[in-house]
Order: structure tokens, then sequence, then C-alpha cells
């Protein structure tokens, strides 16, 4: 086997393990499987979004971190929409406005990072021509490519009250309804061919000119100026002086493994600590799916997510102690609330996102875990681009003078834990998964599947999830009514999904070494794609 690639597109997995089977290693099928998520999920991830990339090196690069977040535009200001603000959906936590101003539109675009970060990562990292790497993903969107039921999924779902549903989206732009809608407003079926000629052409001037082009050429120049001519505020300088941010991971440590996850404005060093606060209980001993192993893990949930809403920032204007949140002593802290039975705190549910992830491993041992993002999509595509834009300024907070205030050049917090777990230096686990702050719960319970409870991978993605922030425990229609009852003894509000396989509770996908060697596992709530690069 020369390689493997687990994401939620099977078509796109497929393009990365190809790239592999030609010789390519594991940044070359990154970029490649990531450029093709962008055409066959397009309100998942794309051009005009944002993602954190962690790699492990091999050949002498090392190991570390590529970030690539979107930033606010320079036209934003901190206190612009504090009045305005309509509250927040009683579900999800959106910030909510009448004109839903945040969420759809020019105005809820931040200046994109994922070109940039997919560029990055090719200069320190991959073996094939850029244009090579793109070129898959402009042939699927030029000769089309079948809508996926998860696609369809996203768009035809119901929504909490006050998010605009997926027709009202897609509608926002003529160029983007153009695209994924057919007469008299109706949503394509699954398994209609999609194509996208414009977005062809744009990945194939990306090729052809260089990253470089989105942000100081030609295409840079009709992206900023749609965006300012339809009150945006993104400015063409915001494009020219768009940085990745690359560095190292956040350390932590499990029952003798070492962690490795993503920095702030990342979730990795949350993640950490969940993994540190259970690494004092027997959760083996316990039982996987027990009341009181799941009671543990809902409580370090809690627990570390009430220090995320209370510390975590982007570290480019706040200063965050990322050494406290990893640190043993705050782990054992928690722990000590725990074993007390103190009342939990609680934080505010944060909104899911619309987001993918790709977990790839070569024959050498080079390891890639990414995960990239458009919030869940503004809606806007510039006439003859062909993409769709992020809406991440729904993710800043509206009210000046908190953590996540918004402010020009400035990052919103993100779930998003790309992650990888290292034995004698080396990864045994790359995992990662999408959707908002669930992330964090999904990545977290694949992890303690496999390392604690001996799953297999395929197994450790699909058995029954939790996820808690304090306010209460959601728990899957598979979780057993007697833990469920057990749950609610030990003191927790618990709200049990009527799907047994529910999409909320995000999608993890991981490629794990075990006994048997190296297996993937994708997550069956929605897509899942697991492809061999064979010899």
């Amino acid at each position: 086997m020369r390689g493997m690639v687990v994401c939620p597109q099977p078509r796109a997995a497929d393009v990365g393990a190809e790239v592999m089977e030609r010789g390519g290693n594991a940044f070359d099928a990154a970029i490649a499987t990531a450029f093709a998520q962008m055409v066959v999920d397009p309100f998942m991830c794309g051009l005009g979004g944002m993602g954190t990339l962690q790699y492990f090196d091999t050949r002498g690069a090392g190991h570390g971190m590529i970030d690539f977040h979107n930033r606010a535009g320079a036209k934003v200001s901190p206190g612009m929409w504090e009045a305005d603000l309509a509250g927040r959906s009683e579900i999800s936590g959106y910030t909510l406005f009448d004109d839903y101003r945040s969420e759809l539109g020019y105005t809820a675009i931040m200046t994109p990072g994922t070109v940039a970060g997919f560029a990055e990562t090719h200069r320190r990292l991959a073996s094939w021509e850029w244009a090579d790497l793109l070129a898959p993903a402009a042939r699927l969107a030029r000769q089309g490519y079948p809508l996926a039921a998860h696609v369809l999924d996203f768009w035809a779902r119901p929504w909490a009250a006050g998010v605009p549903d997926g027709i009202t989206r897609i509608k926002v732009s003529p160029a983007c309804a153009e695209i994924y809608l057919r007469p008299g407003d109706r949503l394509p079926e699954v398994g209609e061919i999609i194509c996208n000629p414009d977005m062809a052409d744009t990945i194939e001037t990306l090729a052809r000119d260089g990253a470089g082009s989105f942000y100081t050429g030609a295409l840079g120049a009709r992206i900023a100026e749609d965006i300012g001519a339809n009150g945006g505020f993104v400015t063409v300088e915001d494009l020219a002086g768009y940085r990745t941010r690359p560095g190292k991971p956040v350390f932590g440590e499990y029952r003798g493994l070492t962690v490795a996850s993503n920095p702030p404005p990342g979730s990795g060093a949350i993640l950490i600590q969940m993994l540190q606060i259970l690494d004092n209980f027997d959760l083996a001993g316990l039982g996987h799916g027990s009341a009181a192993s799941l009671h543990l893990i809902a409580s370090a949930m809690a627990l570390a997510h009430h220090d995320r809403e209370q510390n975590l920032a982007d570290p480019d204007f706040t200063t965050v102690d990322v050494d406290f949140l990893v640190s043993k002593k705050r782990a054992a802290e928690h722990a000590a609330v725990i074993r007390s039975a103190a009342p939990l705190p609680s934080t505010p549910p944060a909104p899911p996102s619309c987001t993918t992830h790709l977990s790839v491993r070569d024959e050498t041992g080079n390891a890639v875990s990414v995960t990239h993002t458009l919030g869940t999509g503004s809606g806007v595509v510039t006439p003859g681009l062909g993409f769709v834009y992020n809406n991440s300024m729904k993710l800043a907070d509206p009210i000046p003078g908190k953590p996540n205030s918004m402010m020009p050049g400035k990052a919103r917090t993100t779930g998003m834990v790309p992650t990888m777990l290292l034995k004698d230096g080396e990864p045994v686990i790359i995992v990662g998964a999408l959707g908002g702050s669930v992330i964090i719960s999904a990545v977290l319970q694949t992890i303690l599947n496999i390392v604690d409870f001996g799953m297999s991978p395929v197994e450790a993605t699909a058995v029954p999830r939790i996820h808690c922030e304090g306010a209460g425990v959601h728990v899957e229609a598979r979780v057993e009514s007697s833990q469920v009852a057990g749950l609610q003894a030990l003191g927790h509000k618990v709200f049990q999904s009527s799907h047994s396989y529910d999409p909320v509770m995000a999608r993890a996908h991981v490629i794990a070494r075990d006994d048997k060697g190296w297996r993937g596992g994708a997550d069956p709530r929605s897509g899942g794609g697991i492809a061999i690069a064979r010899c």
C-alpha cells in the first residue's frame, strides 16, 4: 500500500489516492484532494474559505502547522453591529440580525485564506508541480460530478429559527443560483450532474498563474472590486496583505502517547485539555457507553469548553495562555471538580459549521491532517468565478471588548482540531472532523474509542456519540435508554436526538495503526470516503 486518504467525499479521496499511486507523496495527495473537495462539496469548503493543516514530514521539514484562518476586512469596526444584534439562535447560538448581515451576502465575508494555505503547503512540502495537483479539480468542475446526498441534505434540511434555509442561501447572488438551482427554484436531485465551468476557469487560472493571482493578480482585482461594489468589508489591500501563520503544533499527553493539535485560534489546546482531564480516570474499566464513562466524558467536555469560552482568541490580538490550557495542573483541577460532583459550568452553544476534513498518510510515513471550511457559505459568487465565499463574520462577536470581538484583520476562534497522536516519535493516529465546535467532541471520542476501548477506525467513527458544552448532554438515538437514565441520575439534563446517526454530532475521519497495520475510518453520518493507493 502506497498510502491512504480518508475524507467525506469518495471522489475527492480517489483523486488523492491516484496521486500517490503515480508517485506523489502525502502532501501532494492532500493538496489535490482538497481542491477536489472544493468542487464536489461547494458549501462545505472552497477557494473562498479558510483552514488549518498539520503535517509530519519524514524527509526533513519536520512536524508543523500551517494555519490559514479568514481575517476580518479593513472596513470592519468593533461596534458597528452592536445596536442591531437581535440575539442568538436558541439551538445553535448564531448571531441573529433581521437582515442576515453576518450570515448571508457580501457583509458576511472575511478575507479568504484557503488558496494561500495550500500554496504554502505546496511550497514547503510537495513534490509535484502546482498545476498538476490542481488539474483533477478543474476537470471535475468542467466535466461535472454527481451531487452527493450529504450536499443536498445541507441545502434541504430544516434550520434553527432565525437561520436562513438552503434555497435562500443559494439565491443570495444570481451567479450562485445559476449554478446550483434548477428552474422554479428547485434544488437538484441526488446524483444529478453539476457542472461549474466558471470554477474550472478559476482553478485553471490559479494553476497557470499561481496562488498569487488570487491575492495580487487579476483574480484578486475582480474579487476586491465585486466585494467593494456590494458593501463588503474586504479590500484589495486586505487580499494583498494576507499571510498564512506557519508554526508548531500544541502538544500534550494521553495514555503515554504524545498528542499534537493546532494552536489558537483553533481549538487544539481544548481537545488536549479534555484528553488530559480524562487521563485521570479509568475509562476502559468503566466500559464503553456506560453511564459512568459518558458522565466523565461529558463533564470533561463541559469544563474544557468553559475554558475555551473564557480564554481562546486570536493570539495576534489577545494573549492566550496555551501553557495554562494544556497543563497537567489544570487538567487535575478539572478532574477534582468532576470527582466532587460540583455543578458544571455552562457555555453558550457555538454555531455548527459547514466544514470538511481529510487525513492522509503515505508509505514513507508522511502524514497530513487538515480541516478547511467556508463557515456555512455566504451564498455570494462573483460573476464568472464560480466559487462561494465564506461567511465567517457570523462567528465574530458584535459586542466590543470580548476575546472574539470583531476587529480589522482579526480571526475568530474555531472548533477545528486537525490532530495526530504519536508513539516513539511517529504518528499512529491521524484524525480530524467537520461540524463546528462539535468537531472537538467527535475527535475526542474517536481517540478514546481507539486508545481506551480498542476499536478499529471504522468502529471508532460509527458508534453512538455525545456532545456537551455544559447546558446539557446531547446524545444520539442509539444511546440506550438505561444509559440516558444513568446520566440523568448523575445530574445531567439529556437531549436525545431522533437520529441514529446524527450529522449534528460532527463527522470524524481517521487513519490509525494497530497490530493489523494501517486502517481508515470515515464517519457514516454523512458522505464518507476511504481510498487506498495501491502499489
